[in-house]
């Protein structure tokens, strides 16, 4: 059965208030723990497989990300510090056995699914005179299973693709080889595929829908000719065409519902500080103010931890974006030459074959053929190569700096001597001007 608030007389009643909110926010302060590991955990091939750039980016952005999970576990425990010792001098003030049921009346939408799943999570919590803070109980008693997992609203559309992502993937095949002859010319189809899906849906992912034959037939040219360059599709668009800059966009934009956590509970805490305030003075009463200020500031450092976050992983999207637009660009005011280049190629080395019957030995006829053709026209495909090539080199103005040592996390402020004095149940003394209610 739960203590009722009005029983108790009103001192006693705003200490419980405040212990109570307390204990709820540690518990959603763990929720924001399992929230930041779930959100922030960006897939791996999200990066896409940019040389120096994609593990870069994946490791400093892990880094942070730990960073700013530690930082959660660090209030989490302060507040569960705070609302033991608080409940605790309430109990013993009043000598009764405290048993208060519990709201979580959490405003964001975001953070509410994960509370259910969060340490301490329980209807109510229960606190004795003469103990050390609020009874360990089973949390999940009607639960046979073990703890409810994470379900998140249908409605929730932003939070709901998380589980929902696909990454780019490029999957090889085998297609029977056909050769043929379509007006006098020479015309091969099957063998080795590649197929490019799950893109991003943008110009990029549709450069490479609609181009890919022809860079994969220009790049099985080039590696005849062993010039030893780079190509286009395999060494330099497909390791952007591989990233997410969607999916990075997202599960960033979702940590700031950690910060904006933060805030509303930080704002929530210095109101009700002001109102037990109005009922309590003493040199405990005094050092538990000052306390529960430091607290405040320490909410508002995590905050903005949080969104600076946020913001580096939405600028680290929109680098790659802008990676994945130069080469769209690039390619597509190009990639009318090359098919024109290719075209002709094609054409002159499907000739030798047109008057023999022998279609083996015209391979075999054609190679020097081939070979000649190819080294002395090298010249003009590496001249139509060179601005795709050099497209690599292009970087975002707005550079993501997720790896700078500014934001490691942030440990709680270091206690100062006599801060714990409010813990002493005999500091506490009611303020004679408390309101009655």
């Amino acid at each position: 059965m739960s203590t009722e608030l009005e029983e108790l007389r009103a001192e006693s009643r705003a200490l419980v208030t405040f212990g109570v909110a307390r204990y709820e926010d540690s518990v959603v302060f763990s929720a924001v723990r399992r929230y930041l590991v779930d959100v922030g955990q960006i897939p791996t091939g999200a990066w896409g497989t940019l040389p120096g750039i994609s593990d870069k980016l994946r490791r400093d952005w892990a880094t942070a990300l730990e960073n700013r999970v530690s930082e959660a576990v660090t209030i989490r425990d302060e507040m569960t510090r705070i609302s033991d010792g608080i409940l605790q001098i309430a109990a013993n003030y009043d000598a009764t056995d405290l048993r208060v049921a519990t709201s979580f009346d959490l405003a964001n939408q975001d953070l509410r699914p994960f509370l259910a799943a969060a340490d301490g999570y329980a209807n109510e919590i229960r606190v004795r005179p003469g103990g050390v803070g609020v009874l360990p109980q089973q949390r999940y008693p009607k639960l046979a299973d073990g703890p409810p997992a994470v379900v998140i609203p249908p409605d929730n559309e932003r939070l709901s693709a998380i589980r929902q992502e696909r990454l780019p993937h490029v999957r090889h095949g085998e297609e029977p080889l056909r050769i043929g002859f379509t007006n006098g010319v020479m015309t091969i189809a099957g063998g080795p595929t590649v197929h490019y899906e799950n893109g991003e849906k943008d110009r990029l992912d549709q450069f490479v829908q609609e181009h890919r034959d022809t860079l994969l037939q220009l790049e099985a040219l080039l590696i005849e000719l062993g010039t030893g360059r780079r190509l286009p599709l395999n060494d330099l668009i497909v390791h952007a065409w591989r990233s997410s800059p969607s999916i990075i966009r997202n599960r960033a934009d979702l940590v700031h519902s950690a910060a904006n956590t933060y805030q509303e509970l930080r704002t929530a805490m210095d109101g009700e500080l002001s109102r037990l305030n109005l009922y309590w003075e003493g040199s405990a009463a005094k050092a538990f103010t000052q306390h529960v200020q430091s607290v405040s500031s320490y909410l508002s450092q995590l905050e903005i931890q949080a969104r600076w976050l946020a913001e580096e992983g939405k600028k680290a999207a929109s680098s790659l974006e802008g990676l994945r637009n130069a080469y769209a660009t690039t390619g597509y005011e190009r990639i009318g030459s090359l098919i024109t280049a290719l075209t002709e190629y094609h054409e002159r080395i499907s000739k030798p074959f047109h008057s023999c019957g022998n279609l083996e030995q015209a391979l075999i006829d054609a190679a020097a053929a081939f070979t000649d053709h190819l080294l002395s026209s090298e010249r003009r495909y590496t001249e139509e190569l060179t601005l795709l090539l050099q497209i690599d080199e292009q970087e975002r103005r707005e550079r993501p700096d997720i790896g700078t040592r500014g934001h490691d996390a942030i440990p709680f402020p270091k206690v100062e001597t006599g801060a714990e004095a409010w813990y002493d149940d005999g500091g506490w003394r009611p303020s004679p001007h408390r309101p009655a209610v």
